[in-house]
């Protein structure tokens, strides 16, 4: 099940153990291995985009998988590395230059957190997915807000979102067509990510994923 939140750091083991079963990359901070791992289990065949994809791990695990279709990387920056097999572009991910209905599958892992406009992200998710198209998105997240004033990532302000950050980025997708694959689980139980594990800055939070489909 999608549309939830990382609840327990024995999810985080799971999911890096998962990976290390399949053959599969795990990410250097373990604690990112639990949406990569998630939608690792989901993906099929199709053309797949990974937004702010610098590094991607989850690239990199389609091509482990065999997976058929072209691969492709957009971030605002130029790759660390480019791996073979998979197409980058430096580009903003809310203004990119694929073609309309250009894709099965996008994925935007830990991005919207960094300065994204939920509705412009939302119009041209919509534009580049196919019918029945999949978009996966991951974020921080924490009840109550937790202030991240003053505080930049990449260059970029950092916004843990909160529920009505969550229920904004809802409302903004199904305004362009984009319905959420199941009822949201709001249910949180420990700030996983916190100074004693992957935090940066010393805040308190967890992870939230969410998949939408194209209708």
């Amino acid at each position: 099940m999608m549309n939830k939140f990382l609840k327990t750091r024995k999810e985080v083991d799971k999911s890096t153990l998962y990976l290390k079963q399949k053959g599969l990359i795990s990410h250097d901070f373990t604690c990112k291995n639990w949406d990569v791992a998630l939608i690792c289990q989901e993906l099929k065949d199709g053309d797949l985009l990974d937004m702010g994809s610098n590094g991607s791990f989850l690239l990199q695990n389609a091509l482990r998988l065999g997976l058929k279709g072209k691969k492709c990387g957009l971030d605002l920056g130029n790759p660390e590395f480019a791996i073979p097999g998979i197409d980058y572009i430096k580009g903003d991910l809310m203004n990119t230059p694929y073609k309309n209905d250009s894709f099965d599958t996008i994925t935007c892992l830990s991005v919207i957190e960094h300065e994204v406009d939920y509705d412009n992200l939302a119009r041209e998710s919509s534009r580049l997915l196919r019918k029945d198209g999949i978009l996966y998105i991951t974020f921080d997240f924490w009840n109550p807000k937790v202030d991240t004033s003053g505080i930049k990532l990449y260059d970029l302000t950092w916004n843990i979102l909160d529920g009505a950050d969550v229920s904004r980025l809802e409302v903004s997708l199904g305004n362009h067509g984009l319905r959420m694959s199941s009822n949201m689980d709001w249910e949180t139980k420990e700030a996983v990510i916190n100074p004693s594990f992957c935090a940066p800055y010393g805040k308190s939070y967890t992870f939230g994923i969410l998949k939408f489909i194209k209708i």
